[in-house]
């Protein structure tokens, strides 16, 4: 054997116990940090319609109108697969292992279309009507769905507004939802996730009980029957949008997981 073979072939010998020795230490490594590395799972969330309570002893629903429900409109800063979670006005954080399981746009909307069907509000709610015309129209809109991170302390904001129009497209109801925002209680996002399902449904409880009069009242005149019940004592007018003390929610919204607050909404202007 040649002088060059034989300096080949001791090196081939002496890589082969260095490489053996290496993965030896590779493994031992892992197993002492734990084992096999975890794999990192990517969270979904969805916000759905929950059980409404409702009391309206003076309601007629469901009254025969057929209601089309648009798809609501989203902020671009929202309208993502990734929950927002704002550590300032000036500070966002996109977490690529907690999204929405639906777009926003079509996850509110169809939580607000559930709600107004669970409600029989009227004889006909749906999102496409083919044939015949509706004789309103829902719109709506999302200006701000995030968490608010603030040191060891997190917050939640919804902020929407709905509108209901007529074929001339004559807006006959509207609401704001109340600018409040929700402490949480646990900085796993499915609490704050909840947090956002039930701010949704509190102020669709409201838009239905306000929706609920103003179609009352509709009815009421049309048929050329009293109206002094829908009348407000103090002024004379049809109180169409505002709730008899006796509807008002009995159970506080507050929860072990998280506590109403007052506070001013923290929105991202779109581009």
């Amino acid at each position: 054997m040649s002088v060059v073979k034989m300096r080949n072939f001791v090196g081939r010998i002496w890589i082969l116990p260095i490489c053996l020795g290496a993965c030896l230490w590779l493994s031992s490594c892992t197993q002492l940090i734990g084992g096999k590395a975890e794999r990192r799972v990517r969270r979904q969330f969805v916000i759905e319609a929950l059980p409404l309570r409702l009391s309206m002893p003076l309601s007629e629903r469901p009254y025969e109108y057929r209601v089309q429900l648009e798809e609501f409109s989203v902020s671009r800063f929202y309208e993502r697969d990734q929950i927002v979670f704002r550590l300032s006005p000036e500070e966002v954080r996109f977490d690529p292992d907690n999204v929405w399981g639906v777009r926003p746009s079509d996850m509110i909307t169809d939580a607000v279309e559930s709600y107004l069907k669970q409600a029989q509000l009227f004889t006909d709610v749906r999102q496409e009507f083919l044939d015949d015309a509706p004789d309103f129209t829902l719109t709506g809109s999302v200006a701000a769905i995030e968490r608010h991170d603030s040191g060891d302390r997190w917050f939640v904001t919804l902020d929407v507004s709905m509108q209901l129009l007529d074929r001339q497209n004559t807006i006959i109801w509207q609401r704001n939802f109340d600018p409040v925002e929700e402490e949480v209680f646990d900085r796993d996002p499915v609490i704050s996730v909840r947090a956002l399902r039930e701010l949704l449904r509190f102020n669709v409880e409201r838009s239905i009980y306000e929706i609920d009069r103003r179609m009352l009242l509709r009815k009421l005149q049309a048929e050329g029957r009293d109206i002094a019940v829908l009348l407000d004592n103090q002024n004379g007018d049809a109180a169409v949008d505002t709730l008899p003390k006796a509807q008002e929610e009995e159970m506080p919204r507050s929860t072990k997981d998280y506590v109403v607050l007052p506070g001013t909404l923290i929105t991202q202007e779109e581009p």
